[in-house]
């Protein structure tokens, strides 16, 4: 050990600076590839939000749709389950506008 070499030295740097110049490569390579991942999934996860918002408005608007309908069903004179779904749909419609 004693009779180490300037020249030994600067190798056995050099030779160290490869070997983790080579492992920070495939480090970062390997960090861009998660980040790409990540933002298609969070492409994804965007457009699965603005479907759901789309979905909830037609089912909304489905739900009145059908409740116009009962309700003129019961002004005919139809009673029965038609004012029991009357009751359950406005219920409905009045926790969803609680929450």
């Amino acid at each position: 050990m004693e009779n180490m070499t300037i020249g030994q030295i600067a190798t056995v740097i050099g030779i160290i600076t490869v070997i983790s110049g080579f492992f920070l490569a495939i480090y970062k390579w390997y960090r861009k590839k998660i980040a790409d991942r990540l933002d298609i999934l969070e492409s994804k996860v965007i457009a699965l939000e603005e479907d759901s918002k789309t979905n909830k408005e037609e089912n909304s608007l489905l739900l009145k749709g059908q409740l116009a309908c009962l309700k003129g069903l019961k002004e005919q004179g139809c009673n029965g389950p038609v004012t029991q779904s009357i009751n359950e749909i406005e219920e409905y419609l009045l926790e969803q506008v609680r929450k």
